[in-house]
């Protein structure tokens, strides 16, 4: 994920930032949440280990969450214990809602949020 400074609006031809995780084919949606003006998370989905028609369910989902003022990973469900994902599927976008994060897998629907 990369994030590009738009001056006048003018857009950036190089980053002004990176995060340290890179999204393979199909790529990731990234969905904002914050509490009003402050707190920005960017949450994303790395849906790369989803199957091919005839091998479908390879691995694992992983849901990110990324300080978004400066790209920098406040959690990663890989990194979570037991809180792995489903089997990822393409084009998953995360929905945040009620202070709650959902993503859907193959077979699943995953729910993140605190206690």
């Amino acid at each position: 994920m990369e994030a590009y400074p738009l001056t006048n609006g003018l857009l950036a031809t190089s980053p002004s930032q990176r995060s340290g995780n890179s999204f393979d084919w199909p790529g990731a949606t990234p969905v904002v949440s914050a509490s009003g003006n402050t707190n920005g998370i960017i949450w994303a989905i790395n849906t790369s280990q989803c199957g091919t028609p005839s091998h479908q369910g390879l691995g694992p989902a992983v849901l990110y969450a990324y300080q978004a003022s400066t790209l920098s990973t406040l959690w990663s469900s890989s990194r979570a214990g037991n809180h792995t994902a489903g089997n990822a599927v393409k084009f998953a976008v995360p929905t945040v809602a009620n202070g709650k994060v959902y993503i859907g897998t193959q077979t699943e629907l995953d729910v993140y949020g605190l206690k």
